[in-house]
Order: C-alpha cells, then structure tokens, then sequence
C-alpha cells in the first residue's frame, strides 16, 4: 500500500467522523452514556461498511453509495436513536455536510500549490481537527439554539445546506460537470443561492414581524398592568382614608358633645364646618355616570387639585358607554392622556390647566384632553417624542390601544396648548 493510498484511506475515515460528530453536535444531542455507546457503535459500523465498499468497489462507487450508508442511516440513528426531530436532524447532517467543503478547499489550496496528491489529503487530514473546535465551540450552541426556536428555523438553517449538497453531488459525484467547467453548472450555485437568500430574507422578515407583534403586546400588557396598579392604589388609598375618618368619627363626636354640653355653640358649629370642608375634599367627584371614567377623572382631579393646577372638564358619558370596549383598554387610554398632562402642566408657572372633553358620538367614543405647557414639544412624525430616560411609553401605549380598537389618535399644538384628540 502507497502512502498516498494510506492517507486517502485516512482521509476518508477522518471526513467519515467528522461529519458524524459535527452532525450530533448541530443537532444538539447531549452526551450521555447510552448516547456515547450509540454513536460508538454507529461510528464503527459505518467506518467498517466504508472501509469494505472501498476495498471491494472502489473508491468512485463508494462515493456513489455514500448517502446511503452514512448520510441517510446517520439522520435516521439521530431520529430514533436520539430522538431529534426529523427535520432538524436532516438540516444538521446537511449543514455538517456542507462543513465538510471547508477541508476539501483548503487541501485543493494546497495540492494547486505543490501538485502532490498526499499533501492535498494531509492538508484535508490536519484540518479536521482546529475545523471541528471552531465549529463546537463556536457555532454549534448558536445553531442548536437557533434551530429549537421552530421549524421554520430548522427549514431556514438546512435549506441551503440541502441545495448544496444535491448540487454537489450532482455535478461532481454523480457526473464530472462541474470540473468540465459547464456553464449550466458553474452559474447554476450562485443563481441557488440568490433564490434561497431572498426566500431567506422574506422568511426572517416575516418571523421577526411575528416577533416584534408579539414583543409589542407584551409591552402593552405590561403598561396595562402598571396603569391598573396605579389606579389600584389610588382607590386603596382612598379606602384607607375612608377607614381613617370612620375611626375617627366617634372621637369628633364626643369633641361635638363636649361643646354642646358647655354651650359653647358656635365653637361646635365652627368644628361642623371643618369636618364638612374636610369630607368634601375627600369625595370621590361626580363627573360623569360612567363609574370606570369617574374614578379615573377623580383621581386625576385630586392630583392636580394638589398640584395648583386648575382641572376643567366637559364629560357626557352613560353608565353603558363602555359596555363594548375593555375597560383596562379606556383606563390606559385615559390615565397616560392625563397622566401626561399633568406632568406637562406642572412645569408651567402661570395659570397651569388641563381640560378634558369626552362624549358620545355616531356609537364612538370621543375624548379630547388640552392642557399649556412650557417645555419644547419635539414630534417624529404623528406623535411626540421625549429623550428622556423612562418617559415616552404612555404615548406609545396610548397609539398602540388605540389602534388595537380600530380608532383614531391625534396630538397637535394649538394655540399654545397640547391637544390629544382621540375616537375609538
């Protein structure tokens, strides 16, 4: 036997365990014992099936008959074996496959430079095994990680390993077209790749659209969820203060009796007055039928009481005006066009005000908030835009719910005021 023929020999073996250990590393198999006998034994079989083929057939029908006894069985011994899903274990070994070319190259790199076809199998030989660290440590968790997401993944990672691997076989296995430098053959690969690049592209295009609709109702939840937390403890406060003044009520009695029994009546009467300006503060106002705008409008009303901030309002809403949307979705809505008023309103110095108008209107629901302001309003395009750190979701939740529920949104200045327009 020639050294050239030994080291084809090797050669072959090397690509042989190479493919298969790169294949169960990109479909993510974990090496446990019973994987470890497995492959073991899979590693031997085919090593010895390959070895007979090429000593009895020759080394052309063997590459021949290759996907037979080493591609095919290998998908099939990581789907039943190791139970990976029929399409993610083709896209490994055919990814693996396509790894391969890789060594091929770099020893034609070599026997282009010393026309010696043992130093193009040792070239092959030593470069299988930097080839395969870089690839275990480096890709393999990228690729296993990106072919669990779903299968449309699996399809998108293995579809261009899979066309090359038949045009490889085809043009160079199976026929010699390729290095009779064929045309139909030399444009065919690059005229493949540009049709799977741009079905590619389409694929991921619309995978991360799903992804970004889904990252955009998640942002929403969670701002619905804050907003509710918000008005939650707005109303536990406002039980709390109700708790308070029940405690206190038999104190302000006895002080009453006190009063009344000594005859000092106009100090009673003075007291009286108090308790009432005191009990009127603390009333949750009546500003429309609607109870989930009421309270809303109330809370809102008492911040800006306590701000300095004079709160107008024009509110025509029945009880029934929200019977055929969310009320989360109008306490969102409603909550961030006040909330930002409020917090514009307060940096004005003069005469600091917010007006809310809401009615009914054709079966739509019409709310309008106006508020002065005294910072410059930046817009990008339709909507105002602030570069402030944490501020700027209540506008992006309020377009993103309005939208939800098929309306309108608009926000504008107008004579010196910001105006959100809004009907859904």
């Amino acid at each position: 036997m020639t050294i050239a023929i030994f080291l084809e020999l090797l050669n072959y073996e090397t690509v042989l365990l190479f493919g298969i250990f790169v294949s169960i590393s990109f479909a993510g198999v974990k090496i446990t014992r019973k994987n470890r006998w497995g492959v073991l034994l899979f590693c031997s079989a085919t090593t010895l099936v390959q070895l007979l083929l090429f000593l009895l057939l020759g080394k052309e029908i063997t590459a021949k008959l290759y996907p037979l006894f080493v591609h095919l069985p290998l998908i099939l011994f990581l789907v039943y074996y190791s139970k990976v899903p029929p399409l993610m274990a083709s896209s490994a070994v055919f990814a693996a496959y396509l790894c391969c070319q890789t060594r091929r190259w770099l020893g034609s790199l070599i026997l282009l430079v010393f026309d010696d076809v043992a130093f193009w199998y040792s070239m092959q030989i030593i470069a299988t095994v930097p080839l395969y660290y870089l690839l275990t440590q480096y890709v393999a968790e990228p690729v296993q990680s990106l072919m669990k997401q779903s299968r449309r993944a699996q399809f998108l990672f293995g579809i261009v390993p899979f066309f090359y691997y038949c045009f490889d076989y085809m043009t160079t296995v199976y026929s010699d077209i390729l290095y009779k430098g064929s045309q139909v053959a030399v444009e065919f690969m690059p005229s493949l790749l540009s049709i799977a690049y741009f079905i590619f592209v389409l694929l991921i295009a619309s995978e991360l659209q799903q992804r970004s609709k889904v990252k955009i109702n998640q942002q929403l939840l969670e701002i619905q969820i804050n907003q509710a937390a918000k008005e939650l403890e707005n109303l536990r406060q406002s039980q709390v203060q109700a708790a308070i003044y029940r405690h206190d009520f038999r104190h302000h009695l006895r002080y009453l009796d006190t009063h009344l029994q000594s005859g000092e009546f106009q100090q009673a009467r003075e007291y009286i007055r108090q308790l009432d300006h005191t009990l009127e503060a603390s009333e949750i106002k009546r500003f429309c039928e609607n109870e989930t705008i009421n309270l809303i409008l109330s809370s809102y009303a008492s911040f800006a009481e306590h701000a300095g901030i004079r709160f107008e309002t024009k509110v025509n809403l029945s009880r029934e005006a929200l019977e055929q949307r969310s009320s989360l979705d109008c306490c969102v809505i409603l909550g961030n066009l006040l909330e930002n008023a409020l917090e514009a309103s307060k940096q004005v110095k003069l005469d600091p005000f917010i007006y809310v108008e809401a009615k009914q209107q054709n079966g739509k629901l019409f709310c309008q908030v106006k508020n002065n302001y005294s910072e410059v309003v930046q817009f990008d395009g339709n909507y105002p835009v602030t570069h402030k750190t944490g501020h700027g979701l209540g506008i992006k939740s309020i377009v993103m719910t309005v939208e939800k529920l098929n309306g309108f949104v608009e926000f504008k200045l107008e004579k010196g005021l910001f105006v959100a327009q809004l009907m859904i």
